[in-house]
C-alpha cells in the first residue's frame, strides 16, 4: 500500500511538473504597430508616384509553445498617389488586409526572433485615372522580425510582404508594442 501510494505521489508530482512547463508557455498576447509601406508601382504605367506611405497594424495571438505562435491581424497599408496620368486623372491605390500567421520563435534570453508566414485577405482598390479597379483575394504573405520582451511588455520590429494581384507586392516594414497576458510570465 505505501508503495503505490508512493508511486502515486511521485506521479501526481512529475504531472503537475510537466503541467506547469506547459502552462508556462501559454500565452495571449496583443499588440499594435506604426508602419511604413511600400506599393509596387512597378505594375502602373505611372510616372512620379508616391509609392510609400505610413500606416498601422493591431494583432492578437496565441503562444502555445515557446517556439511556436498563431497571430491573426489587421494592416491598413495607407495609399499610393501620383497628381495626374494620361488617360485623364490622379492615380491612386490603397489596401487592407486581414492576416492569419503561424509564427516559428527562437528565444534568446529576452529577446525573440521570429520568422512568419500565413495568409491575407486583401483588399486593394483604387484607380488610374478614370479607370477604377478593386481586388479582393486571399494571398500569401511571410515575414520576419525582433521582439524585446520586458515583463508582460514587448517591443517589436518586423518586416512583412503581402502579395496581391493588382497592386504588385506590399513591403511593409514596423515598430510595435506587445503586451502578454497569462501566467507565462
Amino acid at each position: 500500500m505505501k508503495t503505490s501510494m508512493k508511486s502515486a505521489s511521485i506521479m501526481a508530482a512529475l504531472a503537475a511538473l510537466l503541467m506547469s512547463s506547459a502552462v508556462a508557455a501559454q500565452g495571449v498576447y496583443i499588440g499594435g504597430a506604426g508602419l511604413q509601406s511600400r506599393f509596387d508601382s512597378d505594375d502602373f504605367d505611372v510616372e512620379d508616384v508616391d509609392d510609400e506611405d505610413t500606416g498601422w497594424k493591431v494583432f492578437a495571438g496565441i503562444r502555445p509553445h515557446q517556439y511556436f505562435a498563431i497571430e491573426g491581424g489587421f494592416t491598413q497599408f495607407g495609399q499610393a498617389e501620383a497628381p495626374a496620368v494620361a488617360v485623364g486623372g490622379p492615380f491612386e491605390a490603397k489596401a487592407e488586409a486581414f492576416s492569419l500567421f503561424g509564427v516559428g520563435i527562437i528565444p534568446a534570453g529576452p529577446v525573440d526572433l521570429f520568422v512568419k508566414a500565413g495568409a491575407a485577405r486583401i483588399d486593394a482598390e483604387g484607380n488610374v485615372g478614370a479607370v477604377f479597379f478593386d481586388d479582393k483575394a486571399t494571398e500569401f504573405a511571410y515575414g520576419a522580425g525582433v521582439q524585446l520582451n520586458l515583463g508582460r511588455l514587448g517591443f517589436r520590429a518586423e518586416y512583412e510582404k503581402f502579395d496581391t494581384d493588382v497592386i504588385g507586392d506590399l513591403d511593409v516594414v514596423s515598430l510595435g508594442v506587445v503586451f502578454s497576458f497569462g501566467p507565462g510570465e
